[in-house]
C-alpha cells in the first residue's frame, strides 16, 4: 500500500510541475485555418477538421484558427488531467486484481466487486479523456520525425485497443462458462497488464519535451 501512495505522490508532483501538451503557439489573430492546418494532420482528425470535415462543412468550428488552438489547449489539458486520475485508479485496480489472481480464496470476495466497479469507472474516464484528444482541433504542427508526442500517439493505439476489448474479456471471465474460464481470465490479466504498461509510458512521454 505504501508503494501505491508513493506512486500517486510521484505523479501528483509531476503534474504540478509540468505543462502538458502545451503545443499551442500564438499565431496572429488573422491566421486562417487553411494557412495553418498541417499537411500531416492525423487521419483520425480529418473527418472533422479537414477542408471537407464535418465541423467545417456545417460551420460549427471556432471563429478563427487562434480560437481553435485555444480550444485545443484546453481540451488537451483536460485530457491529461483525466489521464492522471485514471492512471491512479488503474494502478489500484491492477494491484487488487493481482491479489485476487494469486490468492482467490482469500481476496476474491473482498475485492471482486471493487475491481469490477473500478473497471467501469476507469473505462468511462479513459473514453472521456480519449474523446477530448480525438475531437480536439488539430495542432499548429505535427512532428514528421520521431518525438515524444509521436511515440505517445503510437502507444495510444496499443492501450486504446486493449481498453476496448477488456470489458468483453472481463465479462467472459465471470460468466457461467467454466470450461473456458482459465483462458479468458488469463487473457483479461495479460491484456490489462499491456494496457497499464503502455498507458504508463504514454503518460511519462507527456512529461518530456516534444
Amino acid at each position: 500500500m505504501n508503494r501505491y501512495f508513493l506512486f500517486v505522490l510521484f505523479f501528483l508532483v509531476s503534474f504540478i510541475y509540468s505543462n502538458f501538451f502545451d503545443d499551442y503557439q500564438s499565431p496572429t489573430s488573422q491566421l486562417s485555418w487553411k494557412d495553418s492546418i498541417p499537411s500531416n494532420m492525423p487521419i483520425i482528425k480529418r473527418p472533422l477538421w479537414s477542408d471537407q470535415g464535418l465541423l467545417r462543412k456545417y460551420n460549427i468550428t471556432p471563429k478563427s484558427r487562434l480560437d481553435e488552438l485555444k480550444l485545443r489547449k484546453s481540451m488537451m489539458q483536460w485530457h491529461q488531467k483525466l489521464a492522471l486520475v485514471n492512471l491512479g485508479l488503474m494502478a489500484y485496480q491492477v494491484s487488487i486484481g493481482k491479489k485476487i489472481d494469486e490468492e482467490p480464496n482469500k481476496y476474491h470476495d473482498k475485492y471482486q466487486q471493487i475491481h469490477k466497479n473500478l473497471g467501469y469507472t476507469s473505462f468511462t474516464i479513459y473514453m472521456t479523456s480519449a474523446g477530448l484528444s480525438i475531437f480536439s482541433p488539430p495542432a499548429l504542427k505535427y512532428d514528421k520525425e520521431i518525438s515524444s508526442m509521436k511515440l505517445h500517439r503510437y502507444l495510444s493505439l496499443i492501450h486504446f485497443t486493449g481498453m476496448v476489448i477488456q470489458p468483453w474479456l472481463g465479462y467472459k471471465s465471470v460468466e457461467n462458462n467454466y470450461e473456458n474460464y482459465d483462458y479468458y481470465i488469463d487473457k483479461h490479466r495479460d491484456v490489462g497488464q499491456v494496457v497499464f504498461v503502455s498507458y504508463f509510458f504514454a503518460f511519462l512521454l507527456t512529461l518530456l519535451p516534444s
